[in-house]
């Protein structure tokens, strides 16, 4: 394959992770099928089968490309209980990663999370952000792992509930951040 076809080629795929993505967060996994993808493309059915066979292949390849930086997050926080400033880095982190591409991954999870129970990768996703919420927690308390689940989950809002927020994209980031903080770092010393 040349170069300009491999990146044709990536970008298809790229453009239908993202649209299905959407899709899947705005109207539901079970309500969107790959045909509609293909609609909202503009592309033939058929291109979209080229790349997934699927839904589930479609979700999964997405999940897949999301694994190394949930591990890398983790991995970061370890040994357990890691000092604040490093549980506070690695919530920036995380983040960061929910304002970028794939953090409509996340996001579609966290929406979705009933009708994906059965999906492998996507049990697999949320057992790491489970892992996650345990890091981030400073102690093993019940509240301290309240906390840590509610700030990761602050984190995932803004994408999640845009509409509904006000706000530009920036504003609705920053202050899921700020809400995090608060939650994980609030009135207490952690």
């Amino acid at each position: 394959m040349t170069p300009s076809a491999d990146g044709r080629r990536t970008g298809t795929r790229d453009r239908i992770h993202a649209t299905a993505l959407e899709m899947f967060t705005t109207q539901g996994y079970e309500r969107t099928t790959l045909a509609q993808v293909a609609d909202r493309l503009g592309i033939t059915r058929p291109a979209v089968y080229h790349h997934f066979r699927s839904k589930e292949d479609l979700l999964t390849s997405a999940y897949d490309r999301l694994v190394p930086d949930l591990d890398a997050l983790a991995a970061s926080l370890r040994p357990a209980p890691a000092p604040r400033r490093t549980r506070r880095t690695a919530l920036d982190r995380f983040a960061t990663l929910l304002a970028g591409a794939d953090g409509a991954v996340l996001v579609c999870a966290r929406v979705n999370e009933h009708a994906l129970r059965g999906l492998p990768a996507a049990a697999e996703v949320l057992t790491r952000l489970d892992e996650l919420a345990q890091l981030l927690a400073p102690a093993q308390d019940v509240e301290s792992r309240m906390r840590a689940r509610l700030a990761l989950s602050a984190l995932t809002m803004p994408a999640a509930r845009a509409p509904h927020l006000g706000g530009t994209e920036e504003d609705r980031h920053r202050a899921a951040r700020d809400v995090a903080h608060d939650l994980l770092f609030g009135l207490r010393k952690s």
